[in-house]
């Protein structure tokens, strides 16, 4: 007998793992399928939530909506699972130049920026309200999680297990109210929502045994991250395209940075999916009735998958209207 679900996720990567925590504490029955694929974009990931982002170091889109509720998605996924994945840090930007010191002043007179401005001296300025998700074991152990509750299986979509029935998607073997994609780069491979306008961008990132330790993440073109005592996560790297040739800019950045010897563990490499707008794509296919897509988070998937799939989730179940900036019909209608 074939089970019944409320929702059917394609892909559990940070935004397919976001709908299914979603899902589960509004105690909606779901199903993930899930490839494991080998250069998802969470395989590069630092999970680095920022409140300030970019060579402007301007205040991420969507600053307050995103990270009003951001640290209370993940600590309830701790609860849940028994593990600490989410750590609060501030961020560490030393100055490039005199400019960039006088401009970081004129952020601290901005209303707008002070909450998210800790310290600052003459070197460079701590950041606030920042941390890390520990991604790898986020995934892990929301995969396990869910596998133990029948509510996971690895599985590959190819176009042969899609059909199309009265303006409603099926995929073989599975029976589900609505359909969620959460691909990334990989929806281009499908024949739906196969339109909507995603670009590759390739990134690095390494871990590597060292003695360098700072209480906070250290940015400086790439960040640093202290795991642990002895151990750095050092990233991302960012390159539009499909090529893994991050790695030799992201040890000079490091040798800049830390100063120390390390011993590389392990090199990374992942393809994220991003709109061309940078803005994430969420919403409806526009004929076929239980078909939706959450994708194009590029480099804040961390940050911006909790309120996409609260704005997708909404929509869905309660007819609410979504984010216009977040909603896939800029692009298909």
């Amino acid at each position: 007998m074939i089970k019944k679900y409320d929702y059917l996720i394609i892909g559990q990567g940070i935004a397919g793992s976001s709908f299914a925590w979603t899902s589960y504490f509004n105690k909606k029955s779901f199903i993930i399928l899930d490839s494991q694929e080998k250069n998802s974009a969470s395989n590069a990931a630092l999970g680095i939530y920022n409140p300030i982002t970019g060579r402007r170091n301007s205040l991420t889109w969507n600053v307050e909506k995103l990270f009003n509720s951001l640290e209370e998605f993940y600590l309830n996924v701790e609860k849940t699972i028994k593990k600490n994945i989410l750590f609060k840090k501030k961020i560490y930007r030393p100055f490039k130049d005199n400019r960039d010191y006088n401009d970081w002043n004129l952020r601290l007179e901005n209303d707008k920026f002070k909450k998210y401005l800790s310290k600052i001296d003459s070197s460079g300025i701590l950041t606030c309200k920042s941390g890390y998700l520990d991604v790898s074991k986020y995934l892990s152990e929301t995969r396990k999680y869910f596998k133990s509750i029948d509510r996971y299986k690895n599985y590959k979509l190819s176009n042969n297990q899609v059909i199309i029935k009265n303006n409603r998607v099926i995929i073989k073997e599975f029976d589900a109210k609505n359909v969620i994609m959460c691909l990334g780069i990989n929806q281009l491979n499908i024949n739906y929502l196969n339109k909507i306008p995603l670009r590759a961008v390739s990134g690095n990132s390494i871990i590597a045994e060292t003695n360098f330790n700072s209480n906070h993440i250290i940015n400086k073109k790439i960040s640093v991250i202290n795991t642990s005592r002895k151990n750095i996560h050092a990233g991302s790297t960012y390159h539009n395209g499909f090529e893994n040739n991050g790695v030799d800019k992201l040890l000079n950045k490091l040798d800049e940075i830390i100063k120390k010897e390390y011993k590389v563990k392990k090199i990374n490499f992942g393809i994220r999916s991003a709109s061309v707008d940078r803005k994430p794509l969420v919403g409806k296919h526009p004929t076929i009735d239980n078909l939706y897509i959450i994708n194009g988070l590029g480099s804040k998937g961390v940050s911006q998958s909790p309120y996409c799939s609260k704005e997708l989730f909404n929509y869905i179940e309660l007819n609410k209207n979504l984010d216009k900036e977040i909603n896939i019909e800029r692009f298909i209608t």
